[in-house]
């Protein structure tokens, strides 16, 4: 049933959001996969307890992240596989990135 929804949702031009909150540089386990569908609208809409710049690897896009200033960050889910999202500008300019979450793109 949900590959229909998705399908529905993509004829109608309807975009998949996902409200995204960071706590401690974290999100819940719940919110740590985003899945949609090879072709699907997406906005991962954050919200964050500091200033953070996020990047979504394989789509190479930033997003600015401040506290009581929601962002979106909205794509097309062209490429399909599994891509990161990291905090840039870590603490530390030699510490490694680690994932925030991944979005998951599966192919029709």
């Amino acid at each position: 049933m949900l590959a229909l929804d998705a399908g529905l949702a993509l004829a109608q031009g309807q975009v998949r959001s996902f409200e995204i909150a960071i706590a401690e540089r974290r999100v819940a386990p719940a919110q740590r996969v985003v899945r949609v569908a090879e072709g699907e609208r997406v906005e991962l809409r954050w919200s964050a307890d500091e200033p953070l710049v996020l990047h979504l690897h394989g789509y190479d896009i930033e997003t600015q992240v401040a506290p009581g200033a929601p962002a979106v960050t909205a794509f097309t889910a062209r490429l399909t596989g599994r891509f990161p999202v990291e905090i840039h500008g870590e603490r530390g300019a030699k510490q490694r990135h680690r994932a925030l979450l991944h979005v998951e793109i599966h192919p029709r």
